[in-house]
């Protein structure tokens, strides 16, 4: 899976230590939005998944989302803190942004 870890790092607050792993290929980013929501991004770039948990401060979850077979994760827009993530080979992407109302939605 590509990625660009820097990037990533421009739209999320925080790499969450444990749970990532980088001899593993696992991460676990987090961003808190001004409303209070917590946006979780978590991915394996060998085993090619992705999953995106939205919480609110009781730590409710209010969205996720988990998809297989990933093929990359690309930032569209660093100051909306858009991104965008996309299946190998299939259709549909998910796309998340964390300074609009519209935080999470998946495509085909």
């Amino acid at each position: 899976m590509k990625f660009d870890i820097t990037e990533l790092l421009i739209v999320f607050d925080e790499i969450l230590t444990p749970p990532t792993n980088e001899e593993q290929g696992v991460y676990w980013l987090r961003a808190t939005r001004e409303d209070g929501l917590i946006v979780t991004l978590s991915f394996s770039i060998y085993e090619c998944y992705a999953g995106i948990l939205v919480c609110n401060d009781s730590d409710v979850a209010i969205a996720s989302i988990h998809m297989n077979k990933c093929s990359e994760i690309r930032i569209l827009d660093k100051k909306k803190k858009n991104l965008e993530i996309i299946h190998d080979g299939q259709l549909g992407r998910c796309f998340l942004q964390l300074t609009g109302d519209n935080i999470l939605s998946y495509d085909e």
